[in-house]
């Protein structure tokens, strides 16, 4: 095992501990099930994505659906607009680039170019889009959730087009996360963005070979 894989495992590693421990301390406290599954799902679904694996998507996918719910119960409309985008993009993009775009060995082919064109038109036109959304509904911190959102489609509409610099984007769109989701007390949710960050950091060390 090269050092380079012992780095992605190690982040994986210290991703789930710190994510398991925070969701035990949590719910001793108030059990919270729909918050634990999202977040036990978004946790592995990315880790198996960091390892081009196509069974993500059906864990995805249902973190998307449970997200959607979460995220209306807290009035972040623009983060329910996304939660249906996630799922979407995945069933329209995502699964049909893991089918087509494999090398010998089978893995799925990503690439490392960087387009700061397309990143920069992505994330203006979903920011733009979900703070509409988000402020017909009269949702909670429009400005934040909308831009957190915006940058999330750049994410969501690079990677699943096989480009690497789709996690770096992730890493971004998790840390206004936990700052959107911390103003609500959901601290689960709070643990679950910052342990996805760290997976994202893995998974751009992974797609980038």
């Amino acid at each position: 095992m090269t050092n380079k894989k012992k780095i992605i495992i190690g982040l994986q590693v210290v991703a789930t501990i710190y994510l398991l421990g925070n969701m035990l301390y949590s719910n001793l406290q108030a059990f919270d099930l729909m918050s634990t599954a999202m977040g036990l799902l978004g946790l592995f679904g990315n880790i198996l994505l960091a390892h081009k694996k196509s069974s993500t998507f059906a864990l995805n996918m249902s973190n998307n659906v449970l997200g959607g719910i979460l995220s209306f119960q807290n009035r972040f409309f623009a983060e329910v607009g996304m939660n249906i985008i996630y799922f979407l993009t995945q069933a329209l993009q995502g699964i049909p680039y893991f089918k087509k775009n494999k090398d010998e060995t089978g893995e799925v082919v990503t690439k490392s170019e960087l387009e700061p064109v397309k990143i920069i038109t992505y994330i203006a036109f979903g920011t733009l889009a979900m703070g509409l959304v988000s402020k017909f509904f009269d949702g909670n911190m429009v400005v934040l959730d909308s831009i957190q959102n915006g940058i999330a489609i750049g994410a969501q509409l690079r990677q699943m087009n096989g480009n690497a610099d789709g996690w770096l984007l992730w890493v971004l769109s998790n840390i206004i996360n936990i700052i959107v989701w911390a103003s609500v007390g959901n601290w689960i949710l709070v643990a679950s963005f910052a342990a996805y960050a760290i997976v994202a950091i893995s998974g751009y060390l992974n797609w980038s070979e």
